[in-house]
């Protein structure tokens, strides 16, 4: 038996076997159409006008009214460009009715807009079934302490999202810079497309999938592994947690410098690295290890660059240094 492969198209069974039929003679009448697939005249009429329809057969008058099949490689790439236009008319209708969704929800069961998930399996889970329905963007804060150094899973999933085409935006704080395996997964997904910046702190951890669903652990900075969390429904507390995350990416540094970026022409491209990260709030000895240095090299660089710049501390010379664009 023939697996049907045009059902994706609007084909039921019948018209699919019909078509096959038509392919393999030049014309037939239905009743020879009939004959061919087995079918009863009426029904082998109504499967070849519905062919016909979708542009997949011609008929010439008769008597007999002959049909003869379009050729598949016009006729199918139609229907399929057909079908994708109806279901990107779906996709686009989504939101929509999403939004009409969470309106009833936030007048009759305000409660459901934010759920409470315990366990880090629950939470893992959960998260993992959002992020694969993300279409457009995800954003994140992150910041030790973790459950794991570094879960593969984690970064396979991300890995899909950006091959994709999924936008990924995290903002990290300071202190994931003092974690190597941290550091080498977020240059590995750097490279596949995900935009790092970093900020001395994060005010909270958290995930954010298409603007319309966040999910943010519960516990405490010192205890936070994700033990508990809750997951915001699109609303206006999500809202707030994206205006957050915008406010909180504009004042962030990138992690690493786009590769190919051109420092000023009289300023090493360290010192640009080193002011790059003291305008993100970074400590010296968090500077020194990133960079790989010394902390009194750094400490020697912060002066020289504050005496060049007339800056009177760390973070005027971030500030100044930005005006005038050297980073």
């Amino acid at each position: 038996m023939r697996s049907r492969v045009l059902d994706g198209v609007g084909l039921d069974e019948v018209e699919e076997r019909v078509y096959r039929a038509l392919l393999r003679h030049p014309s037939l009448s239905v009743r020879d159409l009939a004959a061919a697939v087995d079918l009863p005249v009426r029904a082998a009429r109504r499967s070849v006008d519905a062919l016909v329809a979708a542009g997949l057969a011609t008929v010439t008058e008769g008597p007999p009214a002959l049909y003869a099949p379009v050729d598949p490689r016009i006729g199918i790439p139609v229907l399929v460009r057909a079908r994708q236009s109806e279901l990107e008319r779906t996709t686009a209708a989504i939101a929509t009715y999403a939004a009409e969704y969470m309106e009833r929800m936030l007048r009759a069961e305000p409660q459901r807009l934010v759920e409470v998930l315990d366990g880090p399996s629950i939470i893992s889970e959960r998260l993992d079934t959002l992020l694969r329905t993300a279409e457009e963007e995800v954003i994140a804060f992150e910041e030790p302490p973790y459950v794991t150094d570094v879960p593969r899973s984690e970064t396979e999933t991300e890995e899909v999202l950006l091959a994709r085409g999924v936008r990924v935006r995290a903002v990290y704080s300071a202190a994931v810079l003092d974690l190597p395996e941290r550091v080498d997964a977020i240059r590995r997904l750097s490279a596949l497309g995900e935009q790092a910046r970093v900020v001395a702190h994060v005010p909270l951890k958290m995930m954010l999938i298409d603007r319309r669903v966040a999910v943010v652990p519960l516990t405490a900075r010192e205890e936070s592994t994700r033990t508990t969390a809750v997951l915001v429904w699109q609303s206006r507390l999500c809202d707030a947690l994206v205006e957050l995350f915008e406010a909180t990416w504009s004042q962030a540094s990138p992690v690493f410098e786009p590769e190919g970026s051109a420092a000023p022409r009289d300023l090493d491209p360290l010192d640009v690295e080193v002011l790059r990260l003291l305008a993100a709030g970074l400590k010296d000895e968090t500077v020194a290890r990133h960079l790989g240095l010394s902390e009194r090299t750094v400490r020697r660089r912060v002066a020289d660059l504050m005496t060049r710049l007339g800056a009177t501390s760390r973070f005027a010379a971030g500030v100044q240094s930005a005006r005038r664009g050297w980073i």
